[in-house]
């Protein structure tokens, strides 16, 4: 059963599962602030997905303004446990649901790893490769 959670307890619980993503560059502190000012701002939303009381999956979503300055929203942090394969898929249906809930029309999602597992794991849903996004580190800084 997934239902939207505004604890604080959950959100660290949330937190609690980026170590549970396999070289998850997203912090903590982060994910935890966003969540937190999420409530108040009314641009974070969080939900927790349970089995017999037990977390078996999270989602986060944060609304923003696009490049093209449009709504949209970002699934900032997914996690499913391994056991529930399809319950992505539900999240998915989720934040279809909240963004014509909210009237955005673009979902968007950042991964940093193989492009073509995503492709695979995501094209099922709809989603397509949009942008490349390059980085570079400053140094001394």
């Amino acid at each position: 059963m997934i239902k939207q959670v505004f604890s604080n307890d959950i959100f660290l619980k949330i937190c609690d599962k980026l170590q549970e993503v396999k070289e998850c560059r997203l912090n903590a502190n982060t994910l935890y602030t966003y969540m937190l000012s999420g409530i108040y701002n009314k641009d974070t939303f969080t939900y927790a997905s349970y089995d017999n009381g037990k977390m078996n999956g999270c989602l986060v979503l944060r609304l923003f303004k696009d490049m093209e300055g449009n709504l949209a929203l970002l699934m900032l942090f997914v996690w499913v446990n391994a056991h529930y394969p399809k319950l992505l898929g539900e999240f998915v249906d989720l934040g279809d649901k909240k963004a014509k809930e909210i009237n955005v029309k673009k979902i968007y999602f950042i991964a940093d790893r193989n492009e073509k597992v995503i492709e695979r794991r995501t094209s099922k849903f709809g989603f397509k490769r949009a942008f490349t996004t390059y980085e570079k580190e400053v140094k001394d800084v």
